[in-house]
């Protein structure tokens, strides 16, 4: 009776566990994603930032299609071509490309020497007629110039403004278009302080998560216990 008891005991306790493993596996995924994006933002938002200064174009948008179009400066692309926008050949590109699966398959991408030649590149590229109306909006305007951007074509997904106003929001991107007299380092430097507060406080909400899921699962093998011990009494 008791092995039969502690057969099934293993037996309920067993799948929460799984479960329990499935959301740390989640947890651990999107913990990796945010360091690579704060990574990304260290090494690439003096970029962003000197490319507003030129053209008005906000940082915000800059680091958010670079973390799009890139998946943080991981993607194969990026990796081959320092190609960090996605930005294929056209016809008037006279320089390095590269031929990738995208759309379609194997579509021509422009090829850079370095990931500002990439920035810079994209800045030109928003010179075009087709996005002139995006100058319209305010450096601060970030919602504005991502559904303008979808609006004039730069991607065909669907909801891609919807995509890059969620990274800008989820990584406060949008800090770096704020006006203030720091530096571009100081800039940087508030900026991850803001982020290990957002880290903090989202470690200690999955703590608090964690905890309600496992008094959860424990309410409930102790539920079941109880009818199996019935269950048990009644058989013998």
């Amino acid at each position: 009776m008791k092995n039969y008891f502690y057969f099934m005991l293993l037996f309920l306790i067993n799948p929460y566990f799984l479960l329990s493993k499935n959301l740390d596996l989640k947890e651990m995924k999107k913990e990796k994603e945010m360091e690579n994006v704060i990574e990304y933002v260290k090494k690439y938002a003096p970029f962003a930032i000197e490319e507003m200064k030129k053209f008005g174009i906000p940082a915000s948008i800059k680091l958010g299609q670079g973390i799009v179009e890139s998946s943080s400066g991981t993607s194969q692309l990026s990796k081959a071509t320092n190609n960090h926008f996605g930005i294929k050949c056209g016809k008037s590109w006279i320089g390095d490309v590269y031929y990738h699966d995208d759309d379609l398959p194997k579509e021509c991408f422009r090829k850079y020497s370095s990931v500002k030649e990439s920035f810079q590149d994209h800045s030109k590229l928003l010179q075009k007629p087709r996005y002139s109306k995006l100058f319209n909006f305010h450096k601060n305007d970030y919602q504005s110039w991502a559904v303008g951007l979808k609006q004039a074509g730069y991607a065909t997904s669907l909801n891609y403004a919807d995509l890059l106003i969620n990274q800008i929001e989820k990584y406060l991107l949008w800090k770096f278009d704020e006006e203030n007299p720091n530096g571009t380092e100081e800039k940087i430097n508030l900026y991850l302080e803001s982020m290990m507060q957002k880290k903090d406080k989202k470690n200690e909400s999955f703590f608090m998560k964690k905890m309600r899921f496992f008094y959860k699962i424990f309410l409930m093998i102790k539920k079941k216990i109880e009818l199996y011990r019935k269950k048990i009494n009644i058989i013998y």
